[in-house]
């Protein structure tokens, strides 16, 4: 988990080709965007934001209830955000921690960096819709990410893992997801 423009898929893809198990790899806003295709609510991952939460809620459930299903055969690392930023304010958790509990989790990882880091990597990144956020906002956005990480792995008993992914990084901070791999039992 982390917040939009961390590297998350970055870090996880690195990784992946480090890891000796075999594990597969979802990336939420595709099974979301899938769901959302299927009911007409939207066709693509920046449009999900504008849903109304209780529309949001129906698709985190229908994704949840897919993963559940999955999970029983494999290893499964889900690339997702902990808390989702509403448009113009407010926020709803990720993964609302009901849904959480169909879920056989092994941990939780926050991919994190420094706001200004972000917010360039946001900036650069010409593939997305998303707004621009003040160092300010992107702090906040951080510690509420934190918050419901430490919340998730209180309500499921699942261990918490910080990892920093500074530019120039990347390959440290995917030898410290393969560390978190190997810690959780995976290899």
């Amino acid at each position: 988990m982390g917040l939009p423009g961390v590297g998350k898929s970055s870090v996880l893809a690195e990784a992946m080709k480090r890891a000796k198990s075999k594990i597969a790899l979802i990336n939420y806003g595709d099974m979301a965007v899938e769901a959302a295709s299927e009911k007409g609510l939207a066709k693509d991952r920046d449009k999900l934001i504008d849903l109304p939460v209780k529309s949001q809620l129906e698709l985190q459930d229908l994704v949840v209830s897919k993963l559940a299903k999955l999970g029983n055969k494999q290893n499964i690392i889900l690339d997702t955000h902990a808390v989702v930023r509403r448009r113009p304010v407010g926020y709803i958790a990720g993964l609302h921690p009901v849904f959480l509990k169909k879920l056989k989790i092994d941990g939780f990882v926050f991919v994190d960096a420094p706001s200004e880091q972000i917010m360039g990597r946001r900036a650069a990144d010409r593939t997305r819709e998303r707004s621009a956020l003040s160092k300010e906002e992107i702090d906040e956005y951080r510690l509420l990410a934190k918050m419901l990480i430490s919340s998730y792995a209180a309500a499921t008993g699942a261990p918490f893992y910080y990892i920093s992914n500074l530019d120039g990084k990347l390959k440290e901070s995917a030898d410290n997801l393969v560390s978190v791999i190997k810690n959780i039992g995976w290899e």
